[in-house]
């Protein structure tokens, strides 16, 4: 017997360069607060040099090898590992340190993302990234796993990431290595889902329960993928030439998914291109979001 759940969802896998592009390129979560966040015209500069067909002649397959071999397979280690290659190969930047540990006598104060030296003002930056995903419940945006928050991470950048360069104990410890920070950016794509009884076809992302999701889209004559985290970033391009599985044969299965790994994060595709994404969640992860929420 077939497994319904894999015949309904399709699987995928990243395409690296892709991500690569929309790492490089796609608008922060949030700019409400007072952090410094790296302008666009910064963006653009990296964006159009990978975007280059000889760049990525040249490059693609050092990428592969450069993602692939990564021990972990958290998303954010894999955000980071896009960013340090676009540091090491963007003729622009050289790159100083990534994750650079601040201890004093045995304590660790914080890290530091990256240090890196931007060649065209010949400043050294310290720079804060972060890839984020987060779930509207009431007026909160959280994690899939309830395990963060915007405004958290948000006021956790502003107040202690950033202000670590200026504590008294860590300007010897960075003189000492030879480093003067003189500029700092932060940078934080993601994609925020609404539920999805508000949100709007086509501009905002959902999340769902499976009830509500098959009564949204079984009757779509769209192909499902079920993304793995590292297809979380870039929109899928994926087009097949079967008909689409029927979701509806599928609930079994997906409860049994839900159960075991949580929120389950889902694209549509047509003939052309990704026509819907959202996060399907187990039934009673909304009345465990809001016991979260202070």
């Amino acid at each position: 017997m077939t497994d319904p759940g894999k015949t309904a969802f399709l699987s995928t896998y990243p395409d690296h360069w892709r991500n690569l592009l929309w790492a490089l390129t796609s608008r922060d979560i949030s700019t409400l607060t007072s952090l410094p966040w790296l302008p666009s015209e910064r963006r653009a500069e990296l964006g159009n040099f990978f975007a280059a067909p000889a760049t990525r002649a040249s490059l693609e397959n050092i990428l592969q090898m450069f993602v692939e071999p990564a021990s972990s397979r958290r998303l954010g280690v894999y955000f980071e590992n896009l960013w340090t290659f676009a540091f090491r190969y963007h003729p622009q930047y050289h790159l100083i340190a990534r994750n650079l540990p601040l201890r004093v006598v045995g304590k660790t104060l914080g890290e530091l993302d990256f240090v890196v030296r931007y060649l065209p003002d010949d400043v050294t930056e310290h720079w804060e990234v972060a890839v984020k995903f987060y779930l509207q419940v009431a007026d909160v945006w959280v994690g899939p796993g309830l395990k963060d928050r915007l405004d958290i991470k948000l006021a956790r950048t502003r107040d202690h990431q950033l202000p670590i360069i200026h504590q008294p104990e860590v300007e010897p410890l960075l003189r000492d290595q030879g480093i003067e920070i003189q500029r700092q950016w932060t940078l934080m794509p993601g994609r925020r889902f609404r539920p999805l009884d508000t949100a709007t076809t086509g501009e905002d992302y959902w999340w769902s329960d499976w009830p509500s999701f098959l009564q949204a889209f079984a009757d779509k004559p769209w192909h499902w993928l079920q993304l793995p985290k590292q297809c979380w970033l870039a929109p899928c391009t994926a087009t097949h030439d079967t008909p689409p599985a029927a979701l509806t044969d599928a609930t079994r299965a997906i409860n049994e998914k839900l159960k075991a790994r949580g929120p389950l994060c889902v694209a549509a595709v047509d003939k052309h291109r990704e026509v819907t994404r959202g996060f399907i969640v187990p039934d009673d992860w909304a009345s465990r979001a809001q016991l979260a929420i202070p």
